[in-house]
């Protein structure tokens, strides 16, 4: 069902995920595409869950790049957006309905948001730790900033308002900046 939605967002975006087209392609009966899925909000955020996974197994194999967090966060960052941006009619529904207000989307947004910090934190670790350290206040903070940068960028880009670039730019500035070095 995931995999036809992302498909259907990619080839067409937003309006293209229709829960009946989903549920005939994905050789399932509607009401059980409901039942996993109670709106097509929520199906196509539980998409960009996935995708989000995929970037943390990715991470996991190939760690992020730099010696400073500053760097490692910029990396993970780039290659977070670098998905996305190749994939403009699915990034533009995904976070069409990541901004919905839908509240019954908000716990798969939470997911989002909660392994899009969890990488975030990672990013901020250093990488030759045995094991992973309690996040300082600080690191929550900035973790939480980076996030609503990302967000508010990433809806700026798919409403036409900044270029794609601005995303990237952005990020990478924001983290400048929280670690003083702009």
């Amino acid at each position: 069902m995931l995999n036809v939605a992302s498909r259907l967002a990619r080839e067409g975006g937003y309006d293209a995920v229709q829960m009946r087209a989903v549920a005939n392609e994905a050789d399932v009966a509607l009401g059980t595409l409901y039942r996993y899925f109670p709106s097509k909000e929520h199906l196509l955020v539980s998409a960009m869950l996935r995708q989000i996974e995929s970037l943390h197994e990715r991470l996991a194999v190939k760690p992020p790049q730099g010696l400073a967090a500053m760097e490692r966060l910029v990396d993970v960052l780039r290659r977070a957006n670098g998905a996305l941006q190749r994939q403009q009619q699915f990034t533009v529904a995904v976070v069409r309905a990541l901004v919905s207000g839908d509240e019954l989307v908000a716990p798969v947004v939470r997911d989002v948001r909660d392994l899009m910090g969890g990488i975030i934190l990672s990013a901020l670790e250093t990488p030759d730790s045995s094991e992973p350290s309690v996040p300082t206040q600080r690191a929550l903070l900035v973790t939480e900033i980076l996030q609503e940068v990302w967000l508010s960028s990433l809806v700026a880009w798919i409403s036409g308002v900044e270029p794609a670039s601005s995303v990237d730019r952005k990020l990478e500035a924001a983290v400048h900046l929280l670690f003083g070095e702009a």
